[in-house]
């Protein structure tokens, strides 16, 4: 399995935006989960566009508890 977190309060990449929320992708040998879609849709999609990570080879999405800051890019990843 390989996670990568996308979104964080400290971004662990230059490139990436950070922001108040958290987004992790989990990758394991036939499934893509994306773990809570931090607060921003655009910054999930923009941090998304930059670890080379395509929305559409998600399978799956696992929102942990309805607070914004883990699910207020959930919009933007669906559309």
């Amino acid at each position: 399995m390989k996670i990568t977190i996308i979104y964080d309060n400290t971004a662990f990449l230059a490139a990436l935006k950070p922001d108040w929320g958290f987004s992790c992708l989990a990758d394991t040998h036939n499934r893509s989960i994306l773990f809570d879609t931090g607060s921003n849709g655009s910054i999930l999609l923009e941090n998304m566009k930059k670890l080379d990570i395509d929305p559409l080879s998600i399978n799956e999405v696992f929102i942990s508890h309805p607070h914004f800051d883990h699910i207020g890019g959930l919009s933007a990843f669906l559309n």
